[in-house]
């Protein structure tokens, strides 16, 4: 009974579809955006994503791996193996609102997108002939660690605001081209930590790049409609924002020498770019399948599929090329006192949203 009900229920709909979506409508219908029951409505719309952020500069740790002694020249010969932040898809939501114009087919579109999303991970040796540090600093100054831990977080924000008009001149395709300016706000910062089995000795680099910006963003919108009501749906964007880059790289230095001499720890030392002005380009694709239903002077449309959004060179860093122990220290058996840097090496990276995404629009 119950799959008799839901077939029922389900061609009920399909037919309230087809009385608004005929098997063959004029080449210039605007349909099914422009429901020409009044000059002005409005359009209201919520999508829930299943983001997963990535990029190039989530390593956390390097480890060595077979160390030989019993080579004199170089006196270590190991393999390394380059440990990575994976971030998980994260629940994020794009809530908007939409004013259309059924007299000259236009409509003026605001819209803001979020996601909050983290991520650790915990990788420990054995000590046999292993050792893990730091990419910049893998050598013999890593030789106590045998645990790490790495952690990223990402914080990200989207405001659009564009105009948009429809073109109706295809009979199964309606196109809507849009322009505007868009807002874009994004931080990623990326922590890793090395201890030895005691976790009297550690060393912590926290590095944070943030990035915010505005500027002109254009693109396009499709529905394709299949039949009774179900199309084939997506966009492409193209954005150009310019702002403010910042990032900074914190160290943090805990010995038993340090608390041996006096020195209040964690020692801490820091690499800092206070702003920076960036150029961002970004791309925004999406598609998938979506259902519309009309009722009167109401349409209701839902919608699924998987969307991709990059800002390239977003992510920025200023990063040590081969830190050192002090001098000083070099004959004690205190590898992570504090650190001098040889040189610094500026780390671009793009920021990466990809994702399934399920949408719900109400036009009124």
């Amino acid at each position: 009974m119950k799959l008799i009900y839901t077939l029922i229920s389900s061609t009920l709909l399909i037919n309230l579809a087809a009385e608004t979506y005929p098997s063959d409508p004029p080449a210039n219908s605007c349909a099914p955006y422009f429901l020409d029951c009044r000059s002005v409505m409005g359009e209201l719309y919520g999508d829930l994503l299943f983001l997963q952020p990535n990029g190039s500069s989530l390593y956390y740790a390097a480890q060595a791996d077979g160390l030989d002694e019993s080579i004199s020249i170089p006196a270590i010969s190991p393999n390394w193996i380059i440990r990575e932040i994976t971030p998980n898809y994260s629940a994020a939501f794009k809530v908007g609102a939409k004013i259309l114009f059924s007299g000259t087919k236009t409509n003026l579109e605001a819209s803001w997108e979020r996601l909050f999303s983290s991520k650790s991970v915990n990788h420990t040796v054995s000590g046999d002939g292993q050792m893990l540090g730091p990419l910049s600093d893998i050598g013999p100054n890593s030789a106590v660690y045998s645990k790490s831990h790495g952690e990223a977080h990402f914080h990200f924000d989207a405001v659009d605001l564009v105009f948009g008009q429809e073109c109706c001149g295809f009979k199964r395709l309606y196109p809507n081209f849009f322009a505007g300016a868009g807002f874009a706000r994004i931080k990623q910062t990326v922590e890793s930590t090395y201890s030895n089995k005691s976790a009297g000795t550690t060393r912590t680099i926290k590095t944070s790049s943030t990035f915010t910006g505005a500027g002109p963003k254009l693109g396009l919108d499709f529905d394709y409609r299949i039949g009774w009501g179900f199309f084939l749906s997506g966009s492409s964007s193209l954005g150009l924002d310019i702002g403010e880059a910042q990032n900074i790289t914190m160290y943090f230095s805990n010995s038993p020498y340090l608390v041996s001499q006096g020195i209040p720890v964690p020692n801490t030392q820091a690499v800092t770019v206070p702003n920076r002005t960036s150029v961002i380009p970004s791309l925004e694709e999406k598609l998938g399948f979506s259902y519309a239903g009309i009722f009167k002077c109401c349409k209701v449309k839902f919608g699924a599929g998987y969307q991709a959004q990059i800002y390239l060179n977003a992510i920025q860093t200023i990063d040590m090329t081969a830190p050192q122990v002090e001098p000083s220290l070099l004959g004690v058996t205190v590898p992570d006192s504090g650190m001098f840097a040889v040189g610094f090496e500026r780390t671009l990276s793009n920021f990466i949203l990809t994702g399934p995404y399920i949408s719900l629009s109400v036009d009124f």
